[in-house]
């Protein structure tokens, strides 16, 4: 949100008031402050600097205060009170803070965040786990792998387990065990009324299926109980490619997208540009200690910058991916979504052409100020095929991967928020055109459309909610209806069903 005299202007959405709302999130400040005075933070805190801190800078906000609730009974508390109607202070809900979009998991008002709601339980018997909705990814996954399990989760370090769990989430498990979304058995959840509930595919079961990609549309969900499996080592890591080389990378990328037909071989496959240098990165993965011959062979062979892939653990596996450093200080992002049923040689090869153009242009344009200009192909088998339905529509009879490009650029944490609005408004408009531009080559070649469903989990903040739900949308309004008629969670920002 950007401030401008009496209005506060969301980059995509209708002014909310400002004195308004500040008023509103001081009292609400104040009250949580006299229930909670040991859960409340305020600025100037270390506790307050966590709470709001966020991957990318573009995603922060500085809030009124911050509270880390320790339990749903907490939860139901604070909502119950942020959301009376002598109140009604604009807020928002951090599990991982990875959230690309500004205002997503931000707020000038109340930040609520779950980082205290870190409990992980194994049940051996039932064969599921059930995780606190404070946790990383990374983070289960070393809780887990000595118990020999792991679930479907998210791909990258430090991505917070209830926002991947909300919007979908593509996972290394995806090809044998679908999406997150098809793995989770239940779900804990505050409504926005602050009854406390357990969903399944039989209690609430209309929550359940709203709560399997409806993001925070339908409360504040506080622990998910996930199908587990048995967990080996693994094989993986990456290798790194200039530029002379990529004909033939994309040749074998090419190659697995169209005739991989294991499916626990996956791979993301990243094309960048920064300061006017190219650099391609593979990260395949097995999930075995051996892969079969001839998977990842034609890769191996292609001279490399680096190259780390061995037999590992998981762990290890994902610490390939670090933490998400990018190496140019503190930045924004400007992130969207392509979808693609497969990568043809010359659709690889046009998202090659558009990362160096634009980011030979940006780099220019910004007078040597770092950008990074980056598209990942995501070659899936077939990632619908388990299917068990959900409000982000993933239909077996419609197959499409989620390519996802992005631009990152420097940017000053202490500009006004002004100007930081600005400058990611221009970074936005140029990922809609370089989006724009590969999609159209996907199109003509047949293997994209243009009403494809988008992956809401990368999607800019000003996608046409038709774009991510499609004729799941009337359903998921008339749910958020049922089960917020007061309209609390539009206090928050994100993707809103209530109008």
């Amino acid at each position: 949100m950007l401030v401008l005299g009496i209005v506060v202007l969301d980059a995509f959405s209708k002014p909310i008031e400002t004195e308004k709302g500040v008023s509103a999130a001081n009292k609400a400040c104040q009250s949580l402050e006299k229930t909670f005075p040991q859960l409340v933070s305020f600025p100037g805190s270390e506790q307050f600097a966590d709470d709001v801190e966020h991957w990318t800078v573009s995603s922060e906000q500085n809030a009124t205060c911050s509270i880390e609730p320790r339990s749903a009974s907490d939860v139901s508390t604070i909502m119950q009170l942020i959301g009376r109607t002598d109140i009604r202070a604009p807020f928002a809900v951090k599990s991982g803070g990875h959230a690309y979009n500004f205002g997503h998991s931000s707020t000038p008002g109340v930040q609520i965040s779950l980082s205290r709601l870190n409990d992980l339980v194994y049940d051996e018997a039932q064969g599921t786990v059930t995780i606190g909705m404070g946790l990383t990814w990374d983070q289960v996954y070393e809780r887990l792998e000595p118990l020999g399990v792991m679930v479907a989760g998210g791909r990258i370090n430090g991505v917070g387990v209830g926002g991947l769990s909300l919007g979908g989430g593509y996972s290394w498990k995806t090809n044998q065990y679908g999406l997150t979304i098809d793995t989770i058995v239940a779900h804990e959840v505050v409504l926005p009324s602050g009854q406390h509930v357990n969903t399944t595919n039989t209690s609430y079961p209309d929550l359940f299926f709203a709560l399997k990609g409806g993001l925070n549309n339908f409360g504040i969900v506080t622990k998910i109980t996930y199908e587990a499996h048995s967990q080996s080592l693994v094989y993986g890591g990456s290798l790194t490619y200039n530029l002379d080389v990529i004909d033939r990378v994309n040749s074998a990328v090419s190659n697995f997208s169209q005739n991989n037909t294991d499916p626990k071989a996956q791979m993301i496959v990243s094309y960048n540009a920064i300061s006017n240098q190219f650099i391609a990165t593979v990260f395949p993965f097995y999930d075995g200690p051996t892969p079969p011959a001839g998977i990842f062979d034609p890769f191996l062979a292609i001279p490399s910058e680096a190259s780390d892939v061995t037999t590992r653990t998981f762990v290890d596996f994902m610490s390939t991916f670090g933490q998400g450093d990018l190496g140019i200080g503190s930045f924004g992002i400007a992130q969207h979504v392509i979808p693609v049923e497969q990568y043809t040689l010359s659709l690889l090869d046009e998202m090659v052409t558009q990362v160096i153009a634009f980011g030979a242009r940006l780099t220019e344009q910004n007078n040597g100020s770092k950008v990074i200009v980056s598209v990942s192909p995501e070659p899936f088998l077939k990632p619908f095929s388990h299917s068990r339905g959900g409000a982000y529509p993933h239909s077996s009879s419609r197959q499409v991967t989620p390519a996802s490009p992005f631009i990152a650029y420097q940017t000053d944490p202490d500009l006004p928020l002004a100007s930081q609005a600005a400058r990611h408004a221009s970074f936005a408009s140029e990922i809609k055109q370089f989006s724009y531009t590969i999609q159209a080559r996907a199109v003509l070649e047949g293997l994209s459309r243009w009403d494809d469903i988008l992956y809401p989990n990368y999607a800019l903040a000003d996608t046409p909610l038709e774009l991510l739900y499609g004729s799941n949308l009337e359903r998921c309004k008339m749910l958020a209806a049922r089960y917020d008629p007061e309209k609390i969670m539009s206090l928050a920002g994100g993707f809103h069903f209530e109008s």
